[in-house]
C-alpha cells in the first residue's frame, strides 16, 4: 500500500509530495506554553433552590405553575407548594398572596437572567465556544415574597462572550461563526512563506502543531504548544500558518506509525479508521462522527487556546494524507461520508472557538481522479449539512510544473472552487527548491491556476529574500483575485 510518512524512515513504491506525511518530523516545534486542556469559558452558579446542569443550548422554562392553597402561579416555572415554593428545576414561578419563607429561583440555563415580579428569567446567552465546562444557569436570589413576592436578583452571565457553543465544536445552527467562510488571509497578492519562525521579507510562517497529545485524547498541562511561537507574530504583518497534524499524533500516541514507516503492521492507515469510529466515538450516534468524537474535542481545545493567545487569522493546514483513513488506504477504513463528517465537524470545532481561522483541507498528490471527486464530494456534502465551509486547499508541488500529482493546479481548483497552498515537502519526500527561483511568467501562470501562496519548506535558498522582494515580489506578480 502506498502511504507517506511525517516521520519517514523507509523509502516508499512511489514517489511522495505530499508534506505531512512524508516528513521527517517537519519543521520547529516551539516551547510549550498556554492554559490547561478544557478552555477558559467561565460558569455561573445555578440559582438557590434550583439544580445546575450542564447545557449546550439556551434552557427553556418549566411547565406552567398549578393553583395551589397560597395563591395562583404564573409564568413558566415549577409547580408551586401549598406552601408557595417552587419546585427545583423551574426558572423562577411567581407566586402571588404566597405566604411561607423564601422561595429560590429555579434553574436559568446558558447564562443569566433577572426575574420581574417572580415571572420566568430569561435565559442569557451562552459563552462562544469557551471551554468544555458546564455553563450553568446565572444565580438569582428569590425575593421576599408579600403580595406578589419582590424580584429576584439577577445573575450574571458566564464568561466568554455571546453566541456561539461549547468547545466541543457545537452544532452548525448554534455556531454563530461557522458558516462564513474566512477571507483570503493574504488578500489579492501572492504570499510567500517558510517553515519556523515569521520574517519580515516573507508573507506567513508555518510550524507544526498538537505534537504532544497524550494517548487518551488529552493534552498535557500547560500542553498548549504553540503558545511562544505565537507571540512572535505580534509585531509582524505576517500570518501564522499550522501543519495541524493532531490525529496523525493521537495514532503515534497509540502505537500507530506512518505507513511507510511500518507498511506491514499497526499503522495510520489501518488503525486509525477504528480508533475514530471506536472509543472515540462512544459518544456519537454508531457510524455517524459527530461533534463528541474525542478528536474534534481535540482540535476544538487547540482552537480555544489558539484563540486565547492570538486574535488575528491563524492558517489551519488539517491533516496531511487526510484521505489515508478513508476506504481508499484500507478496508478499515472510513467511508468517504464519514471522513467527510469528520472534516466537517473539525472545520467547525475551530471556527466557532477560533473565530479568524481560515481552515485548509489537504490533497494528497498520489490519488486518482476518481478519488478525488469522491473524497471532495464526501468533504462538500458533510460541509454544507452542518452548515459550515473550509477556506483553502493545500497539497506538495512543484513551482515549475502546472500538475500537482494526477492532477493539475487549475483542475484541483475547479474541482474544488478553493485557492490553493503549495509547500515543498519534508523529509525524504522533500524536493529542491522549484518556487522561489523561477520567473514571474511561470509563477503568473501558477497563479492563473488559483495557487495563491508557495511555503519553502525545504533549506532556505540563499537567493530567497532576493528573489521574493523583487523578481517575485507580489507586487511584480499578477493578482491572486478572481
Amino acid at each position: 500500500m502506498r502511504r507517506l510518512s511525517l516521520f519517514a524512515g523507509l523509502p516508499i513504491a512511489l514517489p511522495c509530495l505530499i508534506a505531512v506525511a512524508c516528513s521527517s518530523g517537519g519543521g520547529k516545534q516551539p516551547s510549550t506554553g498556554g492554559s490547561l486542556p478544557g478552555g477558559s469559558s467561565g460558569t455561573a452558579s445555578g440559582g438557590t433552590g434550583g439544580n445546575s446542569s450542564t447545557v449546550v443550548s439556551p434552557g427553556t422554562g418549566g411547565a406552567a405553575g398549578t393553583t395551589s392553597a397560597g395563591g395562583t402561579a404564573t409564568g413558566s416555572g415549577g409547580t408551586t407548594t401549598t406552601g408557595g415554593t417552587p419546585t427545583p428545576g423551574g426558572s423562577g414561578g411567581a407566586r402571588t398572596g404566597g405566604s411561607s419563607g423564601p422561595g429560590s429561583g429555579g434553574m436559568g440555563s446558558g447564562g443569566s437572567g433577572l426575574a420581574t415580579g417572580g415571572a420566568t428569567a430569561a435565559g442569557g446567552s451562552s459563552g462562544r465556544g469557551g471551554s468544555t465546562g458546564s455553563a450553568t444557569g446565572g444565580a438569582r436570589t428569590g425575593g421576599a415574597f408579600g403580595a406578589g413576592g419582590l424580584p429576584g436578583a439577577g445573575g450574571s452571565t458566564g464568561a466568554g462572550g455571546t453566541g456561539g457553543t461549547p468547545v466541543d465544536g457545537g452544532t452548525a445552527s448554534a455556531c454563530g461563526t461557522g458558516t462564513t467562510p474566512a477571507a483570503n488571509p493574504f488578500g489579492c497578492t501572492f504570499a510567500w512563506g517558510v517553515n519556523g519562525n515569521p520574517t519580515s521579507y516573507l508573507q506567513f510562517a508555518s510550524a507544526w502543531a498538537g505534537y504532544n497529545i497524550k494517548a487518551d485524547g488529552t493534552f498535557p498541562a500547560n500542553g498548549f504548544d504553540s503558545g511562544n511561537w505565537l507571540k512572535s507574530f505580534a509585531s509582524t504583518t505576517a500570518v501564522p500558518a499550522y501543519y495541524a497534524y493532531i490525529l496523525g499524533y493521537y495514532g503515534h500516541a497509540n502505537g500507530l506509525q506512518d505507513g511507510n514507516v511500518n507498511p506491514g503492521g499497526p499503522n495510520l492507515t489501518n488503525g486509525m479508521g477504528p480508533l475514530l469510529l471506536g472509543v472515540l466515538n462512544a459518544a456519537c450516534p454508531q457510524g455517524t462522527i459527530c461533534d463528541q468524537n474525542l478528536m474534534v474535542k481535540a482540535y476544538a481545545w487547540y482552537a480555544a487556546q489558539t484563540y486565547a493567545a492570538y486574535k488575528k487569522p491563524v492558517i489551519w493546514l488539517l491533516e496531511g494524507d487526510f484521505i489515508q483513513y478513508s476506504v481508499e488506504g484500507s478496508s478499515s477504513g472510513l467511508s468517504y461520508a464519514q471522513l467527510g463528517q469528520l472534516a466537517a465537524q473539525i472545520t467547525l470545532a475551530i471556527k466557532c472557538n477560533d473565530p479568524p481561522a481560515v481552515v485548509a483541507i489537504n490533497y494528497s498528490t498520489w490519488i486518482s481522479s476518481s478519488q478525488l471527486s469522491s473524497y471532495i464530494g464526501g468533504i462538500n456534502t458533510a460541509n454544507t449539512a452542518l452548515g459550515t465551509s473550509y477556506d483553502m486547499i493545500w497539497t506538495t508541488g512543484q513551482g515549475s510544473s502546472a500538475n500537482a500529482g494526477s492532477s493539475s493546479y487549475a483542475n484541483l481548483h475547479t474541482v474544488t472552487g478553493k485557492t490553493i497552498l503549495v509547500d515543498e515537502s519534508f523529509g525524504l519526500s522533500a524536493a529542491g527548491d522549484s518556487w522561489a527561483n523561477q520567473t514571474a511568467a511561470t509563477i503568473n501562470a501558477r497563479i492563473a491556476g488559483g495557487v495563491v501562496a508557495a511555503n519553502i519548506t525545504t533549506s532556505t535558498p540563499t537567493y530567497l529574500q532576493t528573489n521574493v522582494t523583487t523578481t517575485l515580489a507580489p507586487s511584480a506578480l499578477s493578482s491572486t483575485c478572481p
